[in-house]
Protein backbone atom coordinates (compact mmCIF):
# COMPACT_ATOMS: atom_id res chain seq x y z
CA UNK A 1 0.00 0.00 0.00
CA UNK A 2 1.05 3.60 -0.49
CA UNK A 3 0.47 4.35 3.17
CA UNK A 4 2.61 1.82 5.06
CA UNK A 5 4.56 4.69 6.63
CA UNK A 6 1.34 6.25 7.98
CA UNK A 7 0.17 2.81 9.05
CA UNK A 8 3.33 2.38 11.13
CA UNK A 9 2.75 5.76 12.80
CA UNK A 10 -0.83 4.71 13.53
CA UNK A 11 0.30 1.39 15.00
CA UNK A 12 2.79 3.15 17.26
CA UNK A 13 0.22 5.67 18.50
CA UNK A 14 -2.23 2.86 19.16
CA UNK A 15 0.33 0.98 21.24
CA UNK A 16 -0.34 3.19 24.28
CA UNK A 17 -2.71 1.97 26.96
CA UNK A 18 -5.19 4.83 26.50
CA UNK A 19 -7.12 6.05 23.47
CA UNK A 20 -6.43 9.70 24.30
CA UNK A 21 -2.87 10.97 23.75
CA UNK A 22 -1.43 14.35 24.78
CA UNK A 23 1.26 14.85 22.18
CA UNK A 24 4.09 17.34 21.82
CA UNK A 25 5.49 17.42 18.28
CA UNK A 26 8.26 19.99 17.95
CA UNK A 27 8.93 19.38 14.24
CA UNK A 28 5.24 20.08 13.43
CA UNK A 29 4.87 17.05 11.16
CA UNK A 30 1.64 15.85 12.73
CA UNK A 31 0.03 19.25 12.07
CA UNK A 32 0.13 18.72 8.30
CA UNK A 33 -3.41 18.48 6.89
CA UNK A 34 -2.55 15.51 4.69
CA UNK A 35 -1.06 13.63 7.65
CA UNK A 36 -4.12 14.38 9.80
CA UNK A 37 -6.39 13.09 7.00
CA UNK A 38 -4.25 9.96 6.46
CA UNK A 39 -4.22 9.08 10.17
CA UNK A 40 -8.00 9.56 10.26
CA UNK A 41 -8.25 6.64 7.82
CA UNK A 42 -6.68 4.45 10.51
CA UNK A 43 -9.02 5.57 13.27
CA UNK A 44 -6.82 8.30 14.75
CA UNK A 45 -8.30 11.79 15.15
CA UNK A 46 -5.54 14.41 15.41
CA UNK A 47 -6.73 17.70 16.95
CA UNK A 48 -4.91 21.03 16.87
CA UNK A 49 -6.00 24.42 18.14
CA UNK A 50 -6.51 26.30 21.37
CA UNK A 51 -6.93 24.62 24.74
CA UNK A 52 -10.67 25.16 24.31
CA UNK A 53 -10.62 23.43 20.91
CA UNK A 54 -8.79 20.47 22.43
CA UNK A 55 -11.22 20.37 25.33
CA UNK A 56 -14.26 20.36 23.06
CA UNK A 57 -12.83 17.60 20.88
CA UNK A 58 -12.00 15.55 23.97
CA UNK A 59 -15.63 15.78 25.11
CA UNK A 60 -17.03 15.00 21.65
CA UNK A 61 -14.53 12.28 20.70
CA UNK A 62 -15.63 9.03 19.12
CA UNK A 63 -14.66 6.37 21.65
CA UNK A 64 -14.03 3.88 18.83
CA UNK A 65 -11.17 6.08 17.61
CA UNK A 66 -7.90 7.30 19.12
CA UNK A 67 -7.78 11.00 19.96
CA UNK A 68 -4.45 12.84 19.63
CA UNK A 69 -4.44 16.25 21.34
CA UNK A 70 -1.51 18.20 19.84
CA UNK A 71 -0.10 20.95 22.06
CA UNK A 72 3.14 22.72 22.88
CA UNK A 73 2.92 21.49 26.46
CA UNK A 74 1.46 18.05 27.11
CA UNK A 75 1.19 18.79 30.85
CA UNK A 76 -1.10 21.80 30.37
CA UNK A 77 -4.41 19.95 30.66
CA UNK A 78 -7.10 19.67 33.31
CA UNK A 79 -6.85 16.67 35.66
CA UNK A 80 -9.73 14.70 34.13
CA UNK A 81 -7.98 14.65 30.73
CA UNK A 82 -4.59 13.92 32.29
CA UNK A 83 -5.91 10.90 34.20
CA UNK A 84 -7.56 9.43 31.10
CA UNK A 85 -4.69 9.97 28.66
CA UNK A 86 -1.01 9.35 27.98
CA UNK A 87 1.61 12.07 27.43
CA UNK A 88 4.21 11.55 24.71
CA UNK A 89 6.81 13.44 22.68
CA UNK A 90 6.58 12.52 19.00
CA UNK A 91 9.23 13.19 16.38
CA UNK A 92 9.79 12.34 12.73
CA UNK A 93 13.36 11.50 13.76
CA UNK A 94 12.04 8.24 15.28
CA UNK A 95 11.35 6.98 11.75
CA UNK A 96 14.15 8.63 9.75
CA UNK A 97 17.00 9.05 12.22
CA UNK A 98 19.69 8.41 9.54
CA UNK A 99 18.40 11.16 7.25
CA UNK A 100 18.55 14.95 7.08
CA UNK A 101 15.07 15.71 8.46
CA UNK A 102 14.63 19.25 7.06
CA UNK A 103 15.06 17.78 3.57
CA UNK A 104 12.25 15.23 3.95
CA UNK A 105 9.69 16.59 6.41
CA UNK A 106 7.71 18.43 3.71
CA UNK A 107 7.71 15.60 1.16
CA UNK A 108 4.37 14.16 0.11
CA UNK A 109 3.18 10.94 1.75
CA UNK A 110 4.02 8.71 -1.24
CA UNK A 111 7.62 9.94 -1.27
CA UNK A 112 7.93 9.47 2.50
CA UNK A 113 6.53 5.99 2.14
CA UNK A 114 9.15 5.03 -0.45
CA UNK A 115 11.95 6.38 1.75
CA UNK A 116 10.50 4.60 4.80
CA UNK A 117 10.59 1.26 3.00
CA UNK A 118 14.16 1.84 1.75
CA UNK A 119 16.70 0.29 4.11
CA UNK A 120 19.27 2.87 5.29
CA UNK A 121 22.11 1.63 7.44
CA UNK A 122 24.43 4.65 7.59
CA UNK A 123 23.70 8.32 8.36
CA UNK A 124 23.19 10.56 5.31
CA UNK A 125 23.91 14.26 5.20
CA UNK A 126 21.72 16.81 3.42
CA UNK A 127 23.29 16.25 -0.01
CA UNK A 128 23.09 12.46 0.23
CA UNK A 129 19.51 12.63 1.51
CA UNK A 130 18.49 14.73 -1.50
CA UNK A 131 20.27 12.28 -3.83
CA UNK A 132 18.32 9.40 -2.26
CA UNK A 133 15.03 11.26 -2.75
CA UNK A 134 15.82 11.88 -6.42
CA UNK A 135 16.89 8.26 -6.93
CA UNK A 136 13.69 6.86 -5.46
CA UNK A 137 11.57 9.28 -7.48
CA UNK A 138 13.24 8.16 -10.69
CA UNK A 139 12.48 4.50 -9.99
CA UNK A 140 9.21 2.78 -10.77
CA UNK A 141 6.35 3.91 -8.57
CA UNK A 142 4.53 0.62 -8.93
CA UNK A 143 4.25 -1.37 -5.73
CA UNK A 144 3.75 -5.10 -5.71
CA UNK A 145 0.04 -5.92 -5.73
CA UNK A 146 0.50 -8.83 -3.37
CA UNK A 147 2.26 -6.57 -0.85
CA UNK A 148 -0.62 -4.11 -0.97
CA UNK A 149 -3.18 -6.84 -0.40
CA UNK A 150 -1.15 -8.46 2.36
CA UNK A 151 -1.05 -5.19 4.23
CA UNK A 152 -4.81 -4.75 3.86
CA UNK A 153 -5.25 -8.24 5.35
CA UNK A 154 -2.91 -7.32 8.22
CA UNK A 155 -4.82 -4.12 8.97
CA UNK A 156 -8.17 -5.92 8.90
CA UNK A 157 -6.97 -8.69 11.23
CA UNK A 158 -5.41 -6.26 13.68
CA UNK A 159 -8.47 -4.00 13.68
CA UNK A 160 -10.86 -6.93 14.27
CA UNK A 161 -8.73 -7.85 17.29
CA UNK A 162 -8.92 -4.31 18.72
CA UNK A 163 -11.32 -3.32 21.53
CA UNK A 164 -13.61 -1.69 20.65
CA UNK A 165 -13.47 -2.55 16.96
CA UNK A 166 -13.40 0.37 14.54
CA UNK A 167 -15.85 -0.89 11.94
CA UNK A 168 -15.22 2.15 9.76
CA UNK A 169 -11.69 0.86 9.10
CA UNK A 170 -12.99 -2.68 8.56
CA UNK A 171 -15.62 -1.56 6.05
CA UNK A 172 -13.19 0.58 4.07
CA UNK A 173 -10.25 -1.85 3.98
CA UNK A 174 -12.39 -4.93 3.41
CA UNK A 175 -14.06 -3.03 0.57
CA UNK A 176 -10.65 -2.12 -0.88
CA UNK A 177 -9.47 -5.72 -0.62
CA UNK A 178 -12.62 -7.05 -2.30
CA UNK A 179 -12.41 -4.42 -5.05
CA UNK A 180 -8.82 -5.40 -5.85
CA UNK A 181 -9.49 -9.13 -5.60
CA UNK A 182 -12.52 -9.06 -7.90
CA UNK A 183 -10.49 -7.24 -10.54
CA UNK A 184 -7.66 -9.80 -10.26
CA UNK A 185 -9.96 -12.82 -9.99
CA UNK A 186 -8.56 -13.77 -6.58
CA UNK A 187 -11.59 -13.17 -4.35
CA UNK A 188 -11.69 -16.82 -3.26
CA UNK A 189 -8.29 -16.31 -1.61
CA UNK A 190 -9.99 -14.11 0.98
CA UNK A 191 -13.19 -16.10 1.57
CA UNK A 192 -11.94 -17.34 4.94
CA UNK A 193 -10.97 -13.84 6.08
CA UNK A 194 -14.38 -12.44 5.07
CA UNK A 195 -16.06 -15.26 6.99
CA UNK A 196 -13.95 -14.55 10.08
CA UNK A 197 -14.77 -10.84 9.96
CA UNK A 198 -18.47 -11.59 9.53
CA UNK A 199 -18.51 -13.97 12.50
CA UNK A 200 -17.06 -11.23 14.70
CA UNK A 201 -19.59 -8.80 13.23
CA UNK A 202 -22.50 -11.08 14.13
CA UNK A 203 -21.30 -11.03 17.74
CA UNK A 204 -21.12 -7.24 17.48
CA UNK A 205 -24.74 -7.14 16.31
CA UNK A 206 -25.91 -9.35 19.17
CA UNK A 207 -24.28 -7.03 21.69
CA UNK A 208 -24.70 -3.57 20.19
CA UNK A 209 -27.31 -3.45 17.41
CA UNK A 210 -30.17 -2.56 19.74
CA UNK A 211 -28.08 0.31 21.13
CA UNK A 212 -27.18 1.46 17.60
CA UNK A 213 -30.88 1.65 16.67
CA UNK A 214 -31.41 3.96 19.66
CA UNK A 215 -28.20 5.97 19.30
CA UNK A 216 -27.92 9.75 19.17
CA UNK A 217 -27.50 11.35 15.74
CA UNK A 218 -26.01 14.62 16.96
CA UNK A 219 -22.37 13.87 16.05
CA UNK A 220 -22.99 11.31 13.31
CA UNK A 221 -25.68 8.86 12.26
CA UNK A 222 -24.84 5.28 13.16
CA UNK A 223 -27.73 3.73 11.24
CA UNK A 224 -29.90 4.66 8.27
CA UNK A 225 -32.88 5.56 10.46
CA UNK A 226 -30.82 8.39 12.03
CA UNK A 227 -29.59 10.07 8.82
CA UNK A 228 -32.38 12.64 8.68
CA UNK A 229 -32.08 13.46 12.38
CA UNK A 230 -28.37 14.13 11.84
CA UNK A 231 -29.09 16.42 8.90
CA UNK A 232 -31.89 18.22 10.72
CA UNK A 233 -29.89 18.79 13.88
CA UNK A 234 -26.78 20.08 12.14
CA UNK A 235 -28.04 21.62 8.87
CA UNK A 236 -31.71 22.51 9.32
CA UNK A 237 -31.30 25.99 7.85
CA UNK A 238 -28.96 24.95 5.04
CA UNK A 239 -29.72 23.74 1.54
CA UNK A 240 -29.39 19.95 1.77
CA UNK A 241 -29.26 17.28 -0.94
CA UNK A 242 -29.39 13.62 0.11
CA UNK A 243 -28.29 11.18 -2.59
CA UNK A 244 -29.26 7.51 -2.10
CA UNK A 245 -27.61 5.01 -4.45
CA UNK A 246 -29.65 1.85 -4.07
CA UNK A 247 -27.63 -1.28 -3.28
CA UNK A 248 -24.17 0.35 -3.17
CA UNK A 249 -21.72 -1.99 -1.42
CA UNK A 250 -18.65 -0.40 0.11
CA UNK A 251 -16.34 -1.85 -2.56
CA UNK A 252 -18.55 -0.29 -5.23
CA UNK A 253 -18.40 3.07 -3.47
CA UNK A 254 -14.59 2.87 -3.68
CA UNK A 255 -14.91 2.46 -7.46
CA UNK A 256 -17.25 5.44 -7.51
CA UNK A 257 -14.87 7.44 -5.34
CA UNK A 258 -12.10 7.09 -7.93
CA UNK A 259 -14.22 9.26 -10.24
CA UNK A 260 -15.59 11.60 -7.59
CA UNK A 261 -13.55 14.71 -8.21
CA UNK A 262 -14.45 16.42 -4.93
CA UNK A 263 -13.29 16.30 -1.33
CA UNK A 264 -15.43 14.02 0.81
CA UNK A 265 -15.69 12.97 4.44
CA UNK A 266 -16.38 9.25 4.77
CA UNK A 267 -18.19 7.50 7.59
CA UNK A 268 -19.67 4.06 7.95
CA UNK A 269 -23.24 3.45 9.09
CA UNK A 270 -25.50 0.42 9.48
CA UNK A 271 -28.29 -0.52 7.14
CA UNK A 272 -31.51 -1.65 8.74
CA UNK A 273 -31.56 -5.37 9.51
CA UNK A 274 -32.83 -7.35 7.67
CA UNK A 275 -31.25 -5.39 4.84
CA UNK A 276 -34.24 -5.34 2.48
CA UNK A 277 -35.15 -2.18 0.59
CA UNK A 278 -38.64 -1.68 1.97
CA UNK A 279 -37.26 -1.58 5.51
CA UNK A 280 -33.85 0.02 5.12
CA UNK A 281 -34.67 2.67 2.53
CA UNK A 282 -37.93 3.35 4.28
CA UNK A 283 -35.91 3.97 7.46
CA UNK A 284 -33.82 6.57 5.62
CA UNK A 285 -36.80 8.57 4.37
CA UNK A 286 -38.98 8.08 7.42
CA UNK A 287 -36.15 9.24 9.67
CA UNK A 288 -37.22 6.62 12.18
CA UNK A 289 -37.68 2.90 12.66
CA UNK A 290 -39.47 1.39 9.63
CA UNK A 291 -42.98 -0.08 9.62
CA UNK A 292 -43.32 -3.72 8.55
CA UNK A 293 -46.57 -3.11 6.64
CA UNK A 294 -45.05 -0.33 4.49
CA UNK A 295 -45.31 -0.76 0.70
CA UNK A 296 -42.16 0.27 -1.14
CA UNK A 297 -42.67 2.79 -3.96
CA UNK A 298 -41.19 6.14 -5.07
CA UNK A 299 -44.46 7.87 -4.17
CA UNK A 300 -44.25 6.43 -0.65
CA UNK A 301 -40.66 7.65 -0.23
CA UNK A 302 -41.57 11.09 -1.53
CA UNK A 303 -44.35 11.33 1.06
CA UNK A 304 -42.04 10.22 3.89
CA UNK A 305 -39.37 12.74 2.85
CA UNK A 306 -41.89 15.57 2.71
CA UNK A 307 -43.52 14.65 6.02
CA UNK A 308 -40.21 14.56 7.86
CA UNK A 309 -39.12 18.03 6.78
CA UNK A 310 -42.58 19.52 7.19
CA UNK A 311 -42.45 18.28 10.79
CA UNK A 312 -39.24 20.32 11.17
CA UNK A 313 -40.91 23.50 9.93
CA UNK A 314 -39.80 23.39 6.28
CA UNK A 315 -42.57 24.50 3.85
CA UNK A 316 -43.67 21.78 1.41
CA UNK A 317 -42.80 23.88 -1.64
CA UNK A 318 -39.14 23.86 -0.52
CA UNK A 319 -38.96 20.05 -0.48
CA UNK A 320 -38.30 17.88 -3.55
CA UNK A 321 -37.79 14.19 -4.30
CA UNK A 322 -36.30 12.80 -7.54
CA UNK A 323 -36.23 9.12 -8.49
CA UNK A 324 -34.01 7.75 -11.30
CA UNK A 325 -33.90 11.00 -13.22
CA UNK A 326 -31.21 13.55 -14.00
CA UNK A 327 -31.37 16.90 -12.26
CA UNK A 328 -32.03 20.09 -14.21
CA UNK A 329 -30.40 23.34 -13.13
CA UNK A 330 -33.55 25.45 -13.37
CA UNK A 331 -35.43 22.95 -11.22
CA UNK A 332 -33.37 23.22 -8.03
CA UNK A 333 -35.20 26.02 -6.25
CA UNK A 334 -35.59 23.98 -3.07
CA UNK A 335 -34.17 23.76 0.41
CA UNK A 336 -34.27 19.97 0.87
CA UNK A 337 -33.70 17.62 -2.07
CA UNK A 338 -33.57 13.81 -2.16
CA UNK A 339 -32.27 11.93 -5.21
CA UNK A 340 -32.55 8.13 -5.57
CA UNK A 341 -30.48 6.19 -8.12
CA UNK A 342 -31.91 2.72 -8.57
CA UNK A 343 -30.04 1.37 -11.61
CA UNK A 344 -27.14 -0.16 -9.65
CA UNK A 345 -29.50 -2.29 -7.55
CA UNK A 346 -31.11 -3.62 -10.75
CA UNK A 347 -27.66 -4.55 -12.06
CA UNK A 348 -26.89 -6.27 -8.77
CA UNK A 349 -29.99 -8.47 -8.98
CA UNK A 350 -29.07 -9.49 -12.54
CA UNK A 351 -25.53 -10.57 -11.57
CA UNK A 352 -24.46 -14.17 -11.05
CA UNK A 353 -21.33 -13.23 -9.12
CA UNK A 354 -19.16 -10.29 -8.07
CA UNK A 355 -17.22 -10.36 -11.36
CA UNK A 356 -20.48 -9.74 -13.22
CA UNK A 357 -21.40 -6.95 -10.80
CA UNK A 358 -17.93 -5.39 -11.06
CA UNK A 359 -18.25 -5.12 -14.83
CA UNK A 360 -21.82 -3.80 -14.60
CA UNK A 361 -20.76 -1.27 -11.96
CA UNK A 362 -17.98 0.04 -14.20
CA UNK A 363 -20.51 0.34 -17.02
CA UNK A 364 -22.93 2.21 -14.76
CA UNK A 365 -20.20 4.61 -13.66
CA UNK A 366 -19.62 5.52 -17.30
CA UNK A 367 -23.28 6.29 -17.97
CA UNK A 368 -24.79 7.58 -14.73
CA UNK A 369 -25.75 11.24 -14.31
CA UNK A 370 -24.61 11.05 -10.65
CA UNK A 371 -21.36 12.99 -11.11
CA UNK A 372 -22.95 15.75 -13.17
CA UNK A 373 -25.78 15.98 -10.64
CA UNK A 374 -23.32 16.35 -7.75
CA UNK A 375 -21.50 19.16 -9.55
CA UNK A 376 -24.82 20.85 -10.21
CA UNK A 377 -25.88 20.60 -6.57
CA UNK A 378 -22.57 22.00 -5.34
CA UNK A 379 -22.79 24.81 -7.89
CA UNK A 380 -26.20 25.69 -6.44
CA UNK A 381 -24.76 25.79 -2.88
CA UNK A 382 -26.27 22.57 -1.57
CA UNK A 383 -24.59 20.60 1.18
CA UNK A 384 -24.46 17.18 -0.47
CA UNK A 385 -24.64 13.85 1.36
CA UNK A 386 -24.56 10.40 -0.19
CA UNK A 387 -25.46 7.00 1.22
CA UNK A 388 -27.26 3.78 0.33
CA UNK A 389 -29.95 1.57 1.83
CA UNK A 390 -27.88 -1.63 1.91
CA UNK A 391 -24.82 -3.33 0.48
CA UNK A 392 -24.77 -6.71 -1.23
CA UNK A 393 -23.14 -10.11 -1.04
CA UNK A 394 -22.04 -12.85 -3.40
CA UNK A 395 -24.15 -15.60 -1.85
CA UNK A 396 -24.08 -19.37 -2.20
CA UNK A 397 -26.94 -21.84 -2.24
CA UNK A 398 -28.35 -23.39 0.92
CA UNK A 399 -31.18 -24.78 -1.18
CA UNK A 400 -34.38 -23.63 -2.79
CA UNK A 401 -37.51 -23.76 -0.68
CA UNK A 402 -39.81 -26.49 -1.96
CA UNK A 403 -43.43 -27.51 -1.63
CA UNK A 404 -45.19 -26.31 1.51
CA UNK A 405 -42.02 -24.44 2.59
CA UNK A 406 -42.87 -21.73 0.05
CA UNK A 407 -46.40 -21.31 1.32
CA UNK A 408 -47.01 -17.77 2.60
CA UNK A 409 -43.47 -16.49 1.94
CA UNK A 410 -44.39 -13.57 -0.31
CA UNK A 411 -45.76 -11.37 2.45
CA UNK A 412 -43.00 -8.73 2.30
CA UNK A 413 -42.68 -8.64 -1.48
CA UNK A 414 -38.89 -8.64 -1.11
CA UNK A 415 -36.77 -9.56 -4.12
CA UNK A 416 -34.13 -10.96 -1.79
CA UNK A 417 -33.31 -14.64 -1.64
CA UNK A 418 -31.68 -14.20 1.76
CA UNK A 419 -34.83 -13.02 3.52
CA UNK A 420 -38.33 -14.50 3.72
CA UNK A 421 -41.34 -13.47 5.74
CA UNK A 422 -44.14 -15.93 6.42
CA UNK A 423 -47.76 -14.94 6.80
CA UNK A 424 -48.15 -17.31 9.78
CA UNK A 425 -45.84 -18.26 12.63
CA UNK A 426 -46.54 -21.96 12.32
CA UNK A 427 -45.09 -22.00 8.79
CA UNK A 428 -41.82 -20.55 10.04
CA UNK A 429 -41.75 -22.93 13.01
CA UNK A 430 -42.31 -25.91 10.72
CA UNK A 431 -39.38 -24.88 8.52
CA UNK A 432 -37.10 -24.79 11.56
CA UNK A 433 -38.47 -28.09 12.84
CA UNK A 434 -37.72 -29.84 9.55
CA UNK A 435 -34.35 -28.11 9.08
CA UNK A 436 -32.71 -27.76 12.53
CA UNK A 437 -29.37 -26.76 10.96
CA UNK A 438 -30.92 -23.42 9.95
CA UNK A 439 -30.74 -22.29 13.58
CA UNK A 440 -26.95 -21.93 13.25
CA UNK A 441 -26.96 -19.40 10.43
CA UNK A 442 -30.41 -17.79 10.24
CA UNK A 443 -31.81 -15.02 12.43
CA UNK A 444 -35.51 -14.93 13.21
CA UNK A 445 -37.69 -11.90 13.99
CA UNK A 446 -41.42 -12.50 14.37
CA UNK A 447 -42.35 -14.28 11.11
CA UNK A 448 -39.25 -13.20 9.18
CA UNK A 449 -36.05 -15.18 8.57
CA UNK A 450 -32.78 -13.92 7.15
CA UNK A 451 -29.29 -15.33 6.75
CA UNK A 452 -26.36 -14.16 8.87
CA UNK A 453 -23.71 -15.88 6.75
CA UNK A 454 -23.35 -16.04 2.94
CA UNK A 455 -26.09 -18.57 2.14
CA UNK A 456 -29.34 -18.04 0.25
CA UNK A 457 -32.70 -19.68 -0.38
CA UNK A 458 -31.64 -20.49 -3.94
CA UNK A 459 -30.47 -23.35 -6.10
CA UNK A 460 -27.94 -21.18 -7.94
CA UNK A 461 -24.23 -21.84 -7.42
CA UNK A 462 -23.70 -18.16 -6.71
CA UNK A 463 -25.83 -15.03 -6.96
CA UNK A 464 -25.54 -11.45 -5.81
CA UNK A 465 -28.28 -10.22 -3.53
CA UNK A 466 -29.00 -8.69 -0.12
CA UNK A 467 -31.54 -8.96 2.68
CA UNK A 468 -29.50 -10.62 5.42
CA UNK A 469 -27.22 -9.41 8.20
CA UNK A 470 -23.80 -10.11 6.66
CA UNK A 471 -21.15 -7.46 7.27
CA UNK A 472 -21.01 -6.74 3.51
CA UNK A 473 -24.74 -6.02 3.43
CA UNK A 474 -24.96 -4.02 6.64
CA UNK A 475 -21.88 -1.74 6.80
CA UNK A 476 -22.46 0.98 4.23
CA UNK A 477 -20.92 4.38 3.37
CA UNK A 478 -22.28 7.74 4.53
CA UNK A 479 -20.47 10.48 2.63
CA UNK A 480 -20.43 14.24 3.10
CA UNK A 481 -19.27 15.88 -0.11
CA UNK A 482 -17.48 19.13 0.58
CA UNK A 483 -18.41 22.38 -1.11
CA UNK A 484 -15.37 24.01 -2.77
CA UNK A 485 -15.57 26.87 -0.28
CA UNK A 486 -15.56 24.63 2.81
Amino acid sequence: MENSFIYQIAKDLKSYHTKVLRVENSDGFLKRKDIIAALKNFGIDVVIGTNLDLRIQYELRNEEEYCVLLSDDNTDFLPDITVNSSAIHWSLDNYFHFLHLPSIKNLDINALNKIFKHEIIIPLNKADTIKLIEKLRSESHAENEDEQENQLVQIIKETVADVPINWNIIARDLGELIKRAIKKGTLNNYAELITEVNEVFQTELEVNYKHIKNSSAVKKPKIVSKVLDYLAFNYLNAKIALIVVDGLAYWQYLLLKERLNVEATEQTIYSWIPSITQLSRQAIFRGANPFVEYKQAPASEKKLWENYWISKGIPKHQIAYFHSESLVENNLNYSKIAVVYKELDDKMHSSDDYKDLYDLTMNWLEKTSLFIDIELLIKNNFKVFMTTDHGNIEAKSWRLLVGKEKLGTNKSGSRSERHIEYTDTWLKDELFHNNPDLVNFVASEENALYFKNNLSFSNKGTLVTHGGAHVLEVLIPFIEIKNHEE
